[in-house]
């Protein structure tokens, strides 16, 4: 075989490898669907179930940073708390490292047979009610296949002069392993997938023992960069969990760096081979498979033993914001009611409270607030998109219950409220940063916009608290012709100032057309609320 067509194998079976963890995370991800919030909130209550839950999502994730990712999630929408999600989390990191022994094993047949079975079933569509199993299935066999062809591949390749020195150069330089492993792994995206490449080669006897181990410790340094920069996201209490993650790959690189230190000086005292015969006797595959795994059992138990102290420092490095309340849900929760109408109720309720928060863009702008800086405005924008995606996963999981027409027509107008929500925050976001800084001669023109949203919003509000119709006449009233109102302001105000610069001249179209955007979804919300029933 030519040297092109051993690096084509190579880099085909790291693909192969690639698509397969990507395709096992995801089906099994799509096979558990909503049902694994509840199971998450029931193991995280009971600390000796957390941990075989934490074992078994990090198996189904195939990613300890995918798993504290959820969990962060789970912590910003009030599911559970930090010191309930902790266990899952940590051991989350020993559940997908078990798949490392799929590569000291010889599952090449069993491999092909696999994606034969998942083929056939996946390309015929046949069972139905299996294809999420056997996207998960193929996945696997996939990720066997292309590791067989990697680890293959890569023992022809140490043949190659060039190949062979850099391999030697690695092998002969802990540190050097060190940042390969780091750097390959932020390449790929997944430890996971180094990981077994970096077994699957020691078993080929690629690397020693040593060479291997800091390999691995690389891989883990690599992932608490990729999780924190993917994680940036995330603040307050639920980035203490990601943080978590973060610091958790830390302490097992320390942990076993020093077991690397002391381990050949004690070597040459005492005799492992009699306490440990299997281990210290079996193959370079063997043992770094143990050694990985071993990683991810004595970090995670270490830290679950010093679990308070840890939970601490986490809350130390990452206390709750101020605002950490504003993006999350006060009335819903995960859970959908029994009663359809209750649980409508409560997302009335949750509609309000976000209603409640609009008019203080309006007095940001008029100086009266608090934090006018646009990052605070971003902040409480950004909080207003996430509790509306709550609203809208609630609202969704309502679809699948049986209900009534009316109690269906009412679930299909709040979508439609909720949708207007969304636009009128983006408008007033908007007006915020296009208004704030108008100077003169302008400036008048921002204290008509706001005082004219400010009393289409406070009225909307007094309409849905008081439930009060006639609040929505006049919404109607004040919002139906505003197009022809912000174009009469317009020629107004370029009229009068005929040597007003093209900059102003552009500050009052966006303005008024802003405006006019935020006028219009007042005044289509009016006209939703009219046909809910808490409004008749």
């Amino acid at each position: 075989m030519s040297t092109f067509e051993i690096l084509m194998n190579a880099l085909a079976g790291l693909g192969l490898l690639f698509v397969g963890i990507k395709t096992v995370t995801r089906s099994l991800g799509a096979l558990v669907g909503d049902q694994l919030r509840r199971w998450i909130n029931w193991a995280s209550k009971r600390p000796g179930v957390a941990v075989l839950f934490g074992v078994t999502a990090g198996f189904v994730a195939q990613s300890g940073r995918t798993t504290s990712f959820i969990m962060a999630s789970f912590v910003h929408a009030r599911l559970i708390e930090v010191r309930q999600a902790m266990p899952v989390v940590l051991w989350a990191n020993l559940g997908c490292t078990f798949v490392i022994f799929a590569s000291i094993f010889p599952l090449h047949l069993f491999a092909l047979f696999l994606i034969a079975a998942a083929g056939i079933c996946i390309a015929f569509e046949r069972p139905k009610s299996f294809l999420n199993a056997a996207s998960a299935v193929f996945g696997l066999a996939l990720m066997l296949f292309g590791l067989k062809m990697t680890s293959s591949s890569a023992t022809l390749l140490t043949d190659i002069d060039g190949v062979s020195q850099i391999l030697a150069t690695i092998g002969q330089s802990l540190p050097l392993a060190f940042l390969t492993g780091l750097v390959l792994t932020i390449l790929a995206q997944s430890h996971m997938s180094i990981m077994l490449i970096v077994v699957a080669m020691a078993e080929r006897g690629i690397f020693g023992f040593d060479q291997t181990l800091v390999l691995i410790c690389g891989c883990h340094a690599g992932s608490a960069l990729i999780t924190y920069l993917t994680g940036v996201h995330f603040r307050g209490v639920p980035r203490q969990l990601v943080l978590a993650q973060i610091l958790y790959n830390f302490v097992g690189i320390v942990l076993f760096l020093l077991f690397l230190a002391v381990y050949k000086p004690l070597a040459g005292v005492f005799d492992f081979a009699l306490w440990a015969p299997d281990i210290v006797n079996a193959s370079p595959g063997n043992q770094a498979a143990v050694a990985a795994v071993a990683f991810n059992f004595v970090t995670p138990l270490l830290l679950t033993l010093g679990l308070s102290a840890y939970v601490r420092l986490i809350a130390r490095l990452s206390p709750p914001q101020e605002d950490d309340d504003l993006a999350r849900p006060l009335f819903i929760r995960d859970e959908v009611s029994e009663s359809v109408v209750a649980t409508l109720m409560l997302i009335e309720q949750e509609q309000l409270r976000l209603l409640r928060r609009l008019p203080g863009y309006c007095e940001w702008l008029r100086g009266d607030g608090h934090g006018t800086d646009p990052a605070t405005a971003l902040r409480v924008h950004d909080a207003f998109k996430q509790v509306s995606a709550a609203i809208e996963k609630a609202l969704g999981r309502l679809m699948v219950l049986s209900m009534t027409s009316d109690d269906t027509e009412w679930l299909l107008n709040q979508q439609k409220r909720q949708e207007l929500l969304l636009a009128l925050d983006a408008a007033c976001h908007e007006l915020f940063l296009a208004a704030r800084n108008l100077g003169e001669p302008i400036e008048p023109l921002r204290v008509t916009v706001v005082e004219a949203l400010d009393t289409i919003l406070l009225t909307a509000i007094e309409a849905v608290a008081n439930s009060d119709p006639q609040e929505l006449d006049l919404i109607d009233a004040m919002t139906r012709n505003q197009g022809a109102t912000m174009e009469r302001v317009r020629k107004k105000y370029l009229a009068i100032f005929d040597g007003i610069s093209i900059d102003d001249r552009g500050r009052i179209l966006e303005v008024t057309s802003i405006f006019e955007r935020a006028a219009w979804a007042a005044g289509n919300y009016a006209g939703q609320l009219r046909k809910s029933p808490t409004m008749t």
